[in-house]
């Protein structure tokens, strides 16, 4: 267990995680998630990962308008970093997205912090972004990220057939995506 010294501080509050602004302090947490072989066959980080890159991942780029906005999902209970989140790709004069999320602490897959943190994304980009549309790449095989869009109400827009090599076969890439119209009208249904 790689040890947290600074404790995260909440952009965006959710019931059982908050997300927080990454941190450097944290670079070594995130190479380790990024270097595990069962995180890695579904992130698509094919080769290894050391700091010193990872640390560049997540730091400032020299654009004019960021494409990306990224955070740390926060343990609430547990105060402590248990994966990241966030939007990349972002397409300011479309007003568009795509939604990615990681959950590194295996102790905590399946528990619903993934849902959460994608519903905290989802809100960001519609409420406070005025995005438009927000996209997901998922593979086919990883059910579990399956459920997590469409418990946050992507809807499937494409498969692409056997797009993706993973443990010796072709798998497909599903597509998937919400518009904020969409995501407005169940909301005022709830």
């Amino acid at each position: 267990m790689v040890e947290t010294k600074t404790k995260g501080v909440p952009f965006l509050e959710g019931t059982i995680i908050n997300l927080c602004p990454p941190n450097t302090e944290h670079i070594n947490l995130y190479t380790k998630w990024m270097n595990s072989p069962q995180i890695r066959k579904y992130a698509r980080y094919e080769f290894p990962q050391n700091v010193e890159e990872v640390k560049k991942m997540f730091e400032p780029k020299q654009e004019r308008v960021s494409s990306e906005i990224f955070f740390e999902i926060w343990h609430r209970d547990d105060e402590k970093p248990i994966g990241y989140t966030g939007l990349i790709r972002i397409r300011w004069f479309d007003r568009s997205a795509f939604l990615f999320y990681l959950i590194g602490e295996k102790d905590y897959w399946g528990k619903g912090h993934a849902t959460e943190a994608a519903r905290l994304v989802v809100e960001y980009g519609f409420n406070e972004l005025n995005l438009h549309k927000i996209n997901a790449g998922i593979f086919a095989p990883n059910q579990s990220s399956v459920r997590v869009v469409e418990k946050n109400d992507f809807k499937h827009e494409l498969t692409l057939k056997k797009e993706i090599y993973i443990d010796g076969e072709h798998v497909d890439a599903l597509k998937y995506s919400i518009l904020r119209k969409e995501w407005q009208a169940i909301k005022s249904e709830e």
